[in-house]
């Protein structure tokens, strides 16, 4: 058992010492280091001084405890190894095995049979475990002998299920379809810590040569109704997973009537704890590709709040779209549903016909042969041939209205997360769109150069673009639009919000009139922003409930001394309370303050006394959607 270090790895490590925040040092912390009982009542800024400078014997026996806990694990993992080395080696064997994607790089230079065995079952990982292995393996090369043994795939056992007979060689097609299998992992990121879920996710294989054959020779839709028999075959026997080719099969032999069934299927999985069989069901519907499976596709990401089984789908969402040289978003725009209102939609009555027509806010209305918009469809008289009619119009009303509010859905979605479409689209794509158009019209749209909004502009009666002075303001087609969110605006949203009001531009969300936080150039510059207060603890606790987790500096105290979200660009929202919000039983009538507001990097841990980050180098998107949920939320104590 060795530890090999690479030219000025192990003083790289040390360094990250500086990395590990512990606020204040106090003048009783060698004393609990070296007289405590348990190292469980070091709180978790004294575990990163012990491990960093504090005495050795007691930093030594910490490392060796089975129950130790820390948040700030890479750093920490980084500076024990480099400063203990081989006395590190259980703690850093014990969080490289839970969380291997993000801490695998911390058994680099150890040279254990231990580490072997661990490696050995990250090669198969989608993320940077098996980046890490590669590295491990090419640095200590034929240094230890080989794993005892490796296991050889098995050919899959087709189940007795009680199929109907195959439109070729049943056997042959099912042995065939046995061998579906999702494609080799792709080669994980260089610059490592990117987890499973967010790395590339693997498509479902190409069918092997056997399988082509046999799906040329029978029908299609043949083989696709018995492709559907097998899978319900495999969901009646509980989905063995050994047996899980059944549906990554669908992408070979399936069709849109397969991806109707299964879509429902894939998208209640989740919920029923079933997250590996879900991850096939996107894969089979990305590798599919066909608009139906796209639609399918889209709809589960857009009724997605995050997680892990989110981001799998928004790469296969990328990936799909990048097949057809699209992004996510574009291609949500050619996809949207037009319920043929594209072509014209007529309601016959037989010796009656009424068009369908919509008006400027997506509505559908039928009008007479005059082309007269009538108020509602007038029912089926007595010589009217297909009553039917009037029923199928109703039908279509719903669903163009459910559609109408998925877009309006959609397109917020689009404000709050600054998804870009060229300019091309909106004049060639949405625009003309029957639906689509009518929201889009009613939108504040900007042109941006990556992040920055460089100025907006309405959607003019002609389909032209205007600046605030109702100039026109052509844009280059290759140019990003985007549809703007108040708090980029700055000075210009009253004057926005007077020009839509004067031309009694409804939204179809709210845009202009959107609560929005925008700082001035002081706060940008500021590295925090002004706390307020009182605060009844009950709101505070409705935060901590609802998506604001809690931080502590000692957990001995049992309070957490701050609130946190996520901003993007790598960055965290922290919210200070004076006192701490407690942990477990509290005085409801205690009074807190938010004593601070400011911005750290994500990785740290938020233990510094000194603020880094100006305010104005958070997304001003996210800061004012987060400071308006905030204060949304402590306001509402009456």
């Amino acid at each position: 058992m060795v530890v090999v270090w690479a030219d000025g790895e192990r003083a790289a490590w040390l360094a990250r010492a500086q990395a590990l925040e512990h606020g204040l040092e106090q003048p009783d912390w060698v004393l609990a280091a070296t007289g405590a009982d348990r190292f469980s009542d070091l709180s978790a800024p004294q575990v990163s001084w012990l491990i960093a400078r504090g005495p050795e014997a007691s930093a030594r026996a910490l490392l060796a405890t089975p129950l130790f806990h820390h948040p700030q694990k890479l750093d920490l993992g980084l500076v024990a190894a480099a400063r203990f080395e081989l006395d590190a080696l259980p703690y850093v064997l014990r969080e490289a095995a839970a969380s291997p994607d993000r801490l695998g790089c911390l058994v680099g230079p150890f040279r254990t049979p231990e580490v072997r065995d661990l490696i050995a079952g990250w090669t198969r990982h989608l993320g940077s475990a098996r980046l890490w292995a590669r590295r491990w393996l090419e640095r200590h090369g034929e240094a230890l002998p080989p794993a005892a043994t490796k296991t050889r795939p098995r050919k899959p056992k087709i189940p007795p299920w009680p199929l109907p007979p195959a439109p070729v060689d049943s056997a042959r097609l099912l042995d065939a379809l046995s061998r579906s299998r999702l494609a080799d992992p792709p080669e994980p990121p260089p610059d490592g810590g990117v987890e499973s879920s967010a790395a590339t996710q693997p498509l479902v294989a190409p069918p092997d040569p056997q399988l082509r054959e046999l799906l040329a020779g029978g029908d299609r839709a043949s083989l696709a109704a018995f492709g559907r028999a097998v899978l319900r075959a495999w969901i009646d026997d509980g989905m063995p997973p050994q047996s899980a080719w059944a549906l990554l099969a669908q992408a070979h032999i399936g069709d849109d009537a397969t991806i109707d069934e299964l879509a429902p299927l894939v998208r209640s999985w989740p919920g029923q704890s079933r997250y590996a069989r879900a991850i096939d069901g996107h894969a089979v519907l990305a590798t599919v590709g066909t608009d139906t499976a796209l639609r399918h596709l889209l709809a589960i990401e857009e009724r997605m709040s995050g997680g892990a089984t989110n981001d799998r789908v928004a790469d296969y969402l990328g990936q799909a779209a990048a097949a057809r040289g699209l992004t996510p978003t574009r291609l949500a725009d050619r996809l949207a549903p037009t319920h043929g209102l594209d072509a014209g939609v007529t309601v016959d009555y037989g010796p009656r016909r009424f068009t369908v027509v919509l008006d400027d806010l997506a509505a559908v209305h039928p009008a007479d042969a005059d082309g007269r918009r009538l108020a509602k469809l007038p029912r089926p008289g007595a010589k009217d041939t297909n009553p039917a009619a009037y029923k199928e119009f109703q039908q279509l009303t719903r669903d163009v209205r459910a559609t109408v509010t998925a877009q309006a859905v959609r397109l917020e979605r689009d404000m709050l997360r600054r998804r870009l479409r060229p300019a091309a689209d909106l004049a060639s794509v949405v625009l003309p769109h029957p639906l689509l158009g009518p929201l889009a019209r009613r939108l504040l749209w900007g042109e941006y150069a990556g992040k920055r909004l460089v100025r907006a502009l309405r959607i003019a009666e002609d389909g032209s673009l205007a600046d605030l002075d109702d100039r026109a303001a052509p844009v280059a087609g290759d140019a990003e639009l985007g549809i703007v969110h108040p708090a980029e605006l700055g000075a210009d949203l009253p004057a926005w919000s007077r020009l839509f009001l004067d031309y009694a531009i409804l939204p179809p969300f709210p845009q202009l009139n959107r609560p929005a936080v925008i700082l001035g150039e002081a706060e940008r510059a500021a590295t925090s922003l002004a706390g307020f207060g009182p605060v009844p603890m009950e709101r505070l606790q409705s935060l901590l409930h609802n998506g604001w987790p809690g931080d502590a500096d000692d957990f001995r105290y049992r309070r957490h001394m701050r609130l946190r979200r996520a901003l993007p660009d790598g960055l965290t929202l922290l919210v200070e309370l004076d006192p701490g919000l407690p942990t477990g039983p509290a005085d409801p009538q205690e009074q807190h303050r938010i004593a601070e507001i400011w911005a750290d990097d994500a990785r740290s841990h938020h233990w510094q006394r000194t603020r880094r980050i100006p305010m104005g180098a958070c997304d001003p998107i996210a800061l004012s959607e987060l400071l308006v949920e905030m204060r949304v939320t402590v306001d509402a104590a009456g």
